[in-house]
């Protein structure tokens, strides 16, 4: 008898897939004795035993929302200085090291990428930028209803788009443009953040950076992005990236895609920890969820709204291909 989540969740006992019910504290072997919604079938979505005390909404407000901002600006179309232009927005000493303007073969489009450093708070931060065209966004819905998903070179499968697309920026030079950040600020940590697109690929590649800097600290502040790897993909997450949060608002419907219509199918799996504010996203008025995939966040919402996802925090991050300089 397994008498934990983790030593229950998905084990093979005896012939028997093993289940964890929330409601009874109970491994149970059929699906039928305990509410689905309340059923866990896979150890990375079992709830945590300790919530984290770390995040900081303020510190997400006020400085992540500059770095997004910025990697919107990475374009073909933005004049020069357009990402330095939405970090002279915050006060801290904010320096730009690389711009990567990276050819995506899967979309014949493009995505962008921001490397710089925060000197008030140690530490070399990295931006994605999020979809701004339309043909970009119709190659990665499509993709999404196919449920095609391939083999990722660090472990586990992804969601094809994504794998794609992180082939062609470590192609295109993303490993030399970080060492030479590394080389120039030793002693930094780093953050990674982005939103929707975005938010997807940072979460990819705070893996890839965490493992090519083990004893570096990465921290992940990933906002609205769809589901991108496995339950082994988000195992490696857990493992070896020290800090991550999900930023969502209440009504986004992304991140419920690519769809996830059972436990048992493959698919893509979202990451803890999922940070889930109500549609307004007043100061502090958000929750920690226990779990990276519950119907008692954002999942159990079913109303769905495009201005969910693209106004938060009181600021517009839509964007398009001919954004010009912060305001």
């Amino acid at each position: 008898m397994f008498l934990t989540c983790e030593a229950c969740a998905g084990r093979e006992d005896r012939g028997v897939s093993c289940r964890w019910c929330m409601e009874t504290n109970q491994c149970l072997p059929s699906k039928y004795m305990c509410h689905p919604w309340r059923t866990v079938l896979h150890e990375v979505n079992c709830p945590a035993k300790i919530l984290p005390t770390t995040y900081n909404d303020t510190f997400n407000r006020l400085e992540v929302a500059h770095y997004i901002h910025a990697a919107n600006r990475v374009s073909v179309s933005v004049p020069v200085g357009g990402p330095m232009s939405c970090l002279m927005q915050m006060s801290g000493n904010i320096e730009v090291i690389h711009e990567l303007l990276v050819p995506t073969s899967v979309d014949q489009k493009s995505i962008g990428i921001v490397i710089g450093v925060n000197h008030d708070y140690r530490h070399i931060f990295i931006a994605f930028r999020s979809t701004n065209n339309m043909r970009q966004l119709l190659v990665q819905w499509l993709i999404f209803g196919m449920g095609w998903m391939e083999d990722f070179p660090l472990g586990g499968q992804m969601t094809a788009v994504f794998v794609r697309n992180y082939k062609d920026i470590l192609n295109f030079g993303f490993d030399k443009a970080v060492e030479d950040a590394v080389g120039r600020f030793p002693s930094y940590s780093f953050l990674m953040t982005g939103h929707s697109l975005g938010g997807a690929m940072t979460t990819v590649f705070s893996l890839h950076v965490a493992l090519r800097y083990p004893a570096k600290q990465v921290r992940l502040y990933a906002w609205s992005g769809p589901r991108s790897g496995d339950e082994t993909f988000v195992k490696m997450l857990k493992e070896h990236v020290f800090e991550q949060y999900r930023i969502v608002r209440d009504g986004d419907f992304v991140p419920d895609f690519p769809l996830r219509i059972s436990q048992t199918l493959p698919a893509a799996h979202h990451n803890t920890f999922e940070i889930y504010y109500p549609k307004h996203m007043t100061t502090d008025n958000y929750r920690i969820c226990d779990q990276a995939e519950t119907e008692s966040c954002l999942k159990g919402s079913w109303w769905k709204t495009m201005f969910s996802h693209i106004f938060m925090f009181d600021m517009n991050f839509f964007n398009s291909q001919f954004m010009d300089y912060c305001e």
